[in-house]
């Protein structure tokens, strides 16, 4: 999430509603599915019903491929 969603990001004091929404992480549901080899896949996308003004985002989110023995990031998928 920390990839995703970094902490320290700061919206400017102009930024819309759904700007303010999609920047916070309770906005997203994350989803994972164990690979082989110690890999794990992990997708990131926005909570249904979250940051609605004039319909669902539907172009907001990623999956990233984790390698959960050296606790790193080998891919990154975004719509």
């Amino acid at each position: 999430m920390d990839d995703f969603r970094p902490r320290h990001v700061r919206l400017p004091g102009n930024a819309s509603p759904v700007e303010v929404c999609l920047n916070q992480r309770q906005s997203y549901d994350v989803r994972t599915s164990p690979m082989p080899e110690g890999i794990l896949l992990v997708r990131f996308s926005v909570s249904p019903g979250a940051c609605m003004q004039e319909g669902p985002v539907t172009d907001m989110g990623a999956t990233y491929a984790v390698d959960t023995r050296a606790w790193r990031i080998l891919a990154v998928q975004q719509p």
